[in-house]
């Protein structure tokens, strides 16, 4: 599932417009076709209604209070996203942010889930992520070496694919950042998992 597979993400560049994602999708197909390569193209979901207290959704000098309100996309919206990707020849991949996400990835039907890395040891939403038995690639960014430990054998206990993405949560990333000596670091630890490198650089 994982082997020379690139993502691309979508994230909220849609601007809270359909449209312009369908572009993006557009425009990432071509890519993938010029370059001859195998490509996931992934969403993030978000139940925005839960994931911003109603007590701080007027605030102002918090950028991305505002930011995700305005570019929050309906479920009928997701779904034409996800079939477009799907049609485009690209294999749709979502990060979801919490249970009800997780639901709507399965109903967009998407092939691959992905653990963000400021969720790596949020054990609700793994615990709903694993329950779907989608292979699932997880970013290492700001975790601990237990917690990427302890995430490892959850997923291995219970077969389900997990890849590990190298990442220095540094946005953007400039090459002396980047750490790459920690990909053959991860090869070792965990030689059963494909490994790979999620990557902010300019």
């Amino acid at each position: 599932m994982f082997e020379d597979l690139f993502v691309l993400e979508i994230a909220n560049n849609h601007l809270g417009h359909l449209e312009h994602g369908l572009k993006i999708i557009t425009d990432f197909s071509r890519i993938v076709r010029f370059n001859n390569v195998r490509a996931a193209i992934k969403l993030q979901l978000r139940d925005v209604d839960a994931f911003i207290h109603k007590d701080f959704r007027q605030r102002t000098d918090v950028r991305y209070i505002r930011k995700t309100l305005d570019t929050r996309l309906g479920r009928s919206e997701y779904a034409r996203l996800a079939a477009t990707i799907r049609r485009a020849g690209c294999i749709p991949m979502a990060t979801p942010f919490d249970e009800v996400s997780v639901d709507l990835s399965v109903e967009l039907g998407v092939d691959i889930m992905k653990i963000a890395s400021s969720d790596i040891n949020d054990w609700i939403l793994i615990e709903k992520i694993a329950s779907t038995k989608k292979p699932v690639i997880v970013s290492t960014g700001g975790s601990s070496l237990k917690d990427v430990d302890d995430l490892v054998t959850f997923f291995n206990r219970r077969e389900i694919p997990l890849a590990i993405n190298h990442c220095v949560s540094l946005y953007p990333s400039e090459n002396r950042e980047l750490e790459l000596n920690q990909i053959d670091f991860l090869r070792d630890r965990y030689p059963i998992n494909v490994i790979g490198f999620s990557t902010h650089e300019h």
